[in-house]
């Protein structure tokens, strides 16, 4: 019978948890903070820790770093209320195999502990989940809480620290450069330069000097010797955004780095190494354009060791609410403008929307919005988004209309952080109304 470590500062959740997981056929463990946690999960008879991040004494980051420490293969679970892109990464950099959020989804969770001991079996308990490096920095934020958004955080985290060579495909606007920035930004080497260069955007022979350098007299105008972009970026991080619209001739030279981790600047012959991770993006598939004869083979296999698609915004409809909040808050400390009300028409409009542009369109249309405003509320029309009022109509929802209700006031719920005050002001209702439909939708707060 396997074990289960609860860890949790909550009676009531370490109980629910606790009678669940005896149904289900586990022995169980609990813990109410962390330093007991640790003591208990040293102990070989621990097959798996469910983890709190906001424990007494020690905390959940302090305490997965400890138990690491002593049990590197144990598998570790972070359960938290605090369910967001920095936690998610914190947790998978320092040891964690998941990392779910509160209240728990039992269902979720019975099938991460079955694959967790699916994965125990296969490697004998002989294999470190994860490694355990130091806290990130983080200075870019990326907004989403979907499971897809989830498991790009997942990812970053597992790969942050490694030098392997990542591609970040999806939809154009979707955010690939600031995954490209997450990844740097949360990774060891985050104080060595993080280097972004547009393919598409420069001839072949300036992207080739650009990425290379050269020496002086190589050409007319080189009246200098120019580093590239590699040795700029040495030590850290060089993203090449549209990686699939270089020329052939350089990425011959690209894979020859990818090979050797080695160059020479146009018209130079000293060879020069520089330790960078490359990190390439595009929004074409790479593997169509291989198998037309547009892109390198090799290349593409020296690209692809790490492979991170983006979903596109109208797969994330879950995170736009909370992108809309992020958004208005960065244009207020850009412009000065502070537009902070949104109307239910308003609302409507942004979750019809099929955000083609994705998040890039998202933001543009916030920023224009609000330059457009004359009061701190978000009109419909100031939104543009089908050119025209006549053309503004909300796409058609084939739902009753008690499950439309209840998930426009969740969403408003979420757009708030529940403040059910401005809740109620935003759906144009009381707030003992919505007081009533928050208990005839079942609708709770989650839990702190």
């Amino acid at each position: 019978m396997k074990t289960i470590l609860i860890a949790d500062d909550d009676a009531a959740i370490r109980r629910t948890l606790e009678l669940h997981l005896g149904e289900e056929g586990f022995s169980v463990v609990t813990a109410a903070n962390g330093r007991l946690a640790v003591e208990i999960a040293a102990e070989s008879r621990i097959d798996l820790v469910l983890l709190d991040l906001r424990l007494g004494g020690v905390d959940g980051f302090e305490a997965l770093r400890l138990m690491k420490e002593r049990r590197a293969e144990l598998p570790v679970v972070m359960v938290t209320a605090y369910d967001d892109m920095q936690t998610a990464i914190e947790a998978i950099r320092l040891g964690a195999i998941d990392h779910l959020g509160k209240p728990v989804d039992l269902d979720l969770l019975d099938k991460v502990i079955a694959r967790i001991f699916q994965m125990s079996a296969l490697s004998k308990s002989g294999v470190a989940f994860c490694d355990s490096p130091d806290p990130p920095f983080e200075p870019n934020i990326m907004v989403g809480r979907s499971l897809a958004m989830k498991e790009v955080y997942k990812v970053i985290g597992a790969v942050a620290d490694s030098r392997a060579t990542v591609l970040i495909q999806g939809e154009s606007g979707t955010g690939k450069e600031m995954v490209a920035r997450a990844l740097h930004f949360n990774s060891s080497f985050r104080n060595r330069p993080f280097v972004a260069v547009a393919c598409s955007s420069l001839a072949p022979t300036v992207l080739e000097s650009e990425l290379f350098g050269h020496e002086k007299g190589a050409f007319t105008g080189a009246y200098r010797t120019k580093p590239g972009k590699f040795e700029l970026a040495q030590g850290g991080t060089l993203f090449l955004d549209e990686i699939s619209e270089v020329s052939h001739e350089i990425q011959v030279k690209l894979l020859r780095f990818l090979q050797e981790r080695e160059f020479e600047r146009v018209g130079g012959v000293e060879t020069i190494k520089a330790d960078v991770r490359v990190v390439a993006a595009t929004n074409k598939g790479l593997a169509g354009l291989v198998a037309a004869g547009e892109f390198r083979q090799d290349l593409y296999y020296r690209l692809n060791v790490v492979s991170l698609d983006l979903p596109p915004l109208r797969e994330r409809k879950d995170d736009i609410l909370l992108l809309v909040r992020f958004f208005l808050g960065k244009i207020r400390q850009e412009t000065g403008k502070n537009v902070d009300v949104v109307p239910q028409e308003t609302l409507g409009l942004i979750l019809a929307h099929s955000w083609p542009g994705n998040v890039r369109e998202l933001e543009n249309a916030l920023r224009r919005a609000v330059l457009l405003s004359r009061s701190n509320v978000l009109l419909p029309e100031s939104l543009h988004l089908w050119g025209g009022r006549e053309e503004g109509r909300l796409a058609l929802v084939m739902k009753p209309l008690h499950v439309v209700e209840r998930e426009h006031i969740e969403n408003v719920l979420m757009y708030t952080n529940y403040e059910k005050k401005r809740a109620a002001e935003i759906l144009g209702i009381s707030r003992p109304t919505l007081d009533r439909r928050l208990k005839e939708y079942g609708l709770e707060e989650p839990a702190a």
